[in-house]
């Protein structure tokens, strides 16, 4: 297999399709059941009335879910490296929203445990990039 080679084969490509699938399940499920989707993100919803707002982060999950689907199936292993960075920052500070707003700070360990995820999964893309 060459270095250049990103697809099934590649470790870094099904890692990255973890976090793909997580982003599509979160974003669907939010659509489907927002109380439930927002009480795993760390808030409660106090209102049925307020789900609205909880579609707007099921949109953003769902969207990187396709977009990342996408760049996977196009095989585009830097595109994917550039993208994972730049979508860091969404699980960061919906880790510091749950941690300043929730009773129960427990659930902003997803939040972190994710960046941790996605920037060992960012530095290995980055090195399959710098051997190529």
């Amino acid at each position: 297999m060459s270095p250049s080679y990103w697809g099934p084969k590649s470790v870094t490509f099904w890692l990255v399709g973890v976090v793909t699938l997580l982003m599509l399940y979160i974003g669907v499920n939010g659509f489907l059941q927002p109380e439930a989707a927002i009480q795993g993100f760390g808030l409660p919803l106090h209102d049925a009335a307020d789900k609205s707002i909880v579609w707007v982060k099921a949109d953003r999950d769902l969207f990187i879910g396709v977009f990342m689907l996408a760049l996977m199936v196009l095989r585009m292993r830097k595109a994917t490296l550039v993208f994972l960075l730049a979508t860091i920052g969404s699980p960061a500070l919906d880790a510091i929203i749950v941690v300043q707003n929730a009773v129960d700070k427990t659930p902003s360990w997803i939040h972190i445990v994710t960046v941790i995820y996605m920037l060992i999964v960012s530095w290995m893309l980055y090195q399959q990039e710098k051997n190529q």
